[in-house]
């Protein structure tokens, strides 16, 4: 029985692990920020990590070209953001318009 559940307590720690780390705002739009940059065709070197909530929502990652690539939420419900990659605004608008585009489910 202890090794049922020192095995069992393994696998969800793993499970864990692949999660994202807050909300369902936060994962649709690391999602969606994903989405914009694969779109654009925009090289990626360092994947954005996202943290905060509400207007205060933020993922950063870098470009293969030393650019930045900078996320923001644009709305305290989190529904819409700002992706600038270097000084260039790539996308502005709805997170879930963009997860609808590519058929990503987005968080539960």
């Amino acid at each position: 029985m202890g090794v049922a559940l020192v095995v069992t307590l393994g696998g969800c720690s793993q499970v864990d692990a692949l999660a994202p780390v807050g909300g369902a705002g936060i994962a649709d739009m690391r999602y969606a920020t994903n989405e914009v940059l694969l779109e654009k065709n925009i090289d990626i070197l360092v994947a954005p990590v996202c943290s905060g909530e509400g207007l205060e929502l933020r993922c950063t990652g870098e470009t293969v070209n030393s650019e930045s690539i900078t996320a923001t939420s644009t709305s305290q419900d989190e529904s819409t953001f700002k992706l600038v990659v270097g000084t260039e605004t790539v996308y502005s608008g709805d997170v879930q318009t963009v997860l609808d585009r590519n058929g990503t489910i987005g968080a539960p």
